[in-house]
Formats: C-alpha cells, structure tokens, sequence
C-alpha cells in the first residue's frame, strides 16, 4: 500500500491529522492482506529547517511503530521524489536526509521501500543507496528511468539506467 503522509507541515495540528490518515491507510492495508504501508517523510517546504524536519518526521513515524505493529503491517519509508498533490518535493529526497531519518528510527515494523528510479531522479547514484539501506528493505518499487528529449521518464524495467542484476544481486545477498 502506498501513502504519502505530510509530516513536516508546520502545524502541529495538520501533522496530526496526517497521523490519523496514516493510521486509516494502516488499517486498509491489514484489511487487504497487506504486509507493508509505505511512509513518507512529507514535503520539504522552504521555511522547515532540516533539523526541525527530521526531528518532526521521526517523532510522527515512531507514534505510529505500536498501532502497526497491533495491525501486523510494515511501515516502509521510501526515497520517494514528490507526491502529486504535493507543492513541494519530498523532505528526504536527498540520501543524506533519507538515511538521517531511517538511522533514527530503530523497529521491526520500520523499514524501507526501495525505489531506484527515485534516487536517479535526486542525481544520487541508486547502488550506493541501495548498500546504505540494504539490511533494511522491506518492499520494493521496480521502476526505471531513461532519457527522452532531456527528460527523465518512466521506462520498460531493465532498459532505463538502472543496473537491475546488480540491485537483485544485492537483495539476495541480504537475503
């Protein structure tokens, strides 16, 4: 199940109305069967600090650890870019920030929602995020990306940029 709750909104009232949704899509996602539900950071607006962000975003997720893990669904964090209802891009787009805030939440029903194409798309290199967040990936979304007319669009799996036998040799090492 994916959701992209807002948790850098700068009112404490907005982030817990984000919280409510974000327990709703709990809920759905035990209701279908779901083993994870994806969960954003929220969107990286320019008056929000990094450190308040971080401190905010791993405050909400943490609340939420208990009620997932009473409904038996993963919470998975993804190196998303932007939602489309989003004014801004995602607060943790960029690794460093990404992996600030997965290093800080510590829970078996906390992991990682890989997305390769994502961190093409934050100009990172998608290997080298994969080897910092490998122990922790609990989903996976498959897409690709290549170059159209100075553009990066979404592509066929295993004919864009990214080096899929490499990603899967990484996840099966890890098991």
């Amino acid at each position: 199940m994916c959701y992209s709750p807002d948790f850098t909104h700068p009112d404490p009232a907005k982030r817990a109305q984000e919280l409510w949704k974000q327990k709703r899509m709990i809920e759905i996602t035990k209701f279908f069967g779901g083993r994870t539900c994806r969960v954003l950071s929220g969107q990286r607006r320019p008056e929000v600090s990094r450190e308040l962000g971080v401190i905010w975003v791993v405050a909400c997720i943490n609340s939420l650890l208990s009620f997932a893990e009473e409904h038996g669904v993963i919470l998975a964090m993804e190196n998303h870019y932007k939602d489309n209802y989003w004014e801004y891009p995602e607060f943790a787009q960029k690794r460093e920030v990404f992996l600030e805030i997965v290093n800080r939440i510590e829970s078996p029903w906390f992991g990682v929602n890989y997305d390769p194409s994502n961190a093409v798309i934050a100009k990172e290199d998608p290997i080298e995020l994969l080897e910092a967040v490998k122990h922790r990936v609990v989903s996976m979304h498959a897409s690709d990306r290549y170059w159209k007319d100075g553009v990066l669009v979404h592509g066929v799996t295993g004919r864009g940029l990214i080096n899929y036998d490499r990603v899967f040799a990484i996840l099966r090492e890890v098991g």
